[in-house]
């Protein structure tokens, strides 16, 4: 018999393709400059974006898994790997100089709300699975 998915990281998988899709379309960073180059911020959206694609995959793994140690380690890793997103424009990695660039305005805020949204739904995975295994070990 098959499992059915986690509905908790479904959500998570789909905020974390709006992560991803989000930072590369409405939430983007600076566009280039006038001579064609990139800002430090494209390189901070690069790295959002593959995070993104990552905690989905990381979410999806988690919410078919049958094992209950799987389970926790992928809901695990994806509450490291949300912290580390949200961390990453300005904090991790440098950003464009002046604070009102769309990068600090438009980018780092929406990075920083859906990848703490994220690193919560992974913590409550990650106590569901371990309660659910208690509660199954003393029946």
């Amino acid at each position: 018999m098959a499992k059915k998915p986690g509905g908790l990281q479904l959500i998570s998988a789909g905020l974390s393709l709006i992560l991803a899709i989000g930072v590369m379309t409405a939430f983007a960073a600076c566009g280039r400059k006038e001579d064609g180059t990139w800002m430090h911020c494209h390189s901070v959206q690069t790295a959002v974006f593959l995070c993104g694609l990552v905690l989905a995959v990381l979410f999806v793994l988690a919410a078919w898994s049958r094992n209950r140690a799987v389970r926790i380690s992928l809901n695990a890793a994806a509450a490291v790997l949300a912290v580390v997103t949200c961390l990453l424009p300005g904090t991790l990695m440098p950003m464009c100089m002046m604070q009102t660039m769309r990068c600090y305005m438009v980018m780092q805020p929406f990075v920083r709300i859906v990848s703490i949204l994220s690193a919560v739904c992974a913590a409550v995975g990650v106590f569901r699975s371990a309660r659910n295994g208690r509660i199954s070990a003393g029946k």
